[in-house]
């Protein structure tokens, strides 16, 4: 985790919080994602002040080699996985771009996409489980201080789970676009078509910031 993270969640209260929760986490006997070392990767990405975009995700994958600690990214030694593809089949859709041989989403998250999940680890083959570890009221507290500073971050809200997430929030933004999530459940009755990609750069465009470059 970068040095301004570090002052960030120092500043409230939270870089304890954090460790004991990646310890209580990381000390069970059981196989875990991401690896230990790529559970704060978001943080060395991006930092506070250059948030331009959040994308909230529920927790990791939970399959051998997919989490990298960016939410809905995955490693590229693996299968894309369902959902990940989904999103790809929609930027294509959205603004023609393939992004189909690249898993791994750590280009946006440099141009100033937050993609963090709320439960930042998981066990094997057990999706939700470290649910109740206490990384939600992290990940709230981490994205109030964020709306606080920023009114006009955009939240791209894929999902109830991740609108409830918003809806609970003590401090909102201005900017929120939501839909349905890329999961095969629900990619064809009301996340095909919904063009998130190109509403963020219009609203980034609007508010006179630099649009990202979905293609990195």
């Amino acid at each position: 985790m970068n040095k301004q993270w570090k002052e960030f969640l120092s500043n409230n209260a939270l870089n304890e919080k954090i460790d004991q929760t990646i310890n209580l986490a990381y000390t069970q006997t059981d196989v875990v994602y991401p690896k230990k070392e790529d559970c704060l990767r978001l943080f060395d990405l991006i930092n506070p002040q250059d948030v331009k975009v959040v994308i909230i995700g529920q927790d990791p994958y939970h399959n051998p080699k997919q989490a990298n600690g960016i939410a809905f990214s995955a490693s590229n030694e693996i299968k894309t996985p369902k959902s990940l593809i989904n999103i790809f089949k929609e930027l294509d859709s959205d603004l023609n771009i393939n992004h189909y041989q690249n898993n791994d989403l750590s280009g946006w998250v440099k141009q100033g996409v937050l993609l963090i999940n709320t439960c930042w680890t998981v066990i094997e083959n057990n999706p939700g489980s470290h649910a109740k570890l206490g990384w939600q009221a992290i990940v709230s507290d981490i994205l109030n201080t964020l709306n606080k500073s920023n009114p006009n971050i955009v939240y791209c809200l894929w999902g109830n789970y991740a609108k409830g997430i918003y809806e609970n929030l003590e401090y909102k933004t201005n900017n929120v676009i939501s839909s349905a999530h890329p999961s095969p459940f629900s990619y064809l009755k009301s996340f095909k078509d919904t063009k998130p990609f190109s509403k963020i750069n219009a609203i980034l465009l609007n508010n006179k910031l630099s649009p990202i470059d979905w293609s990195k």
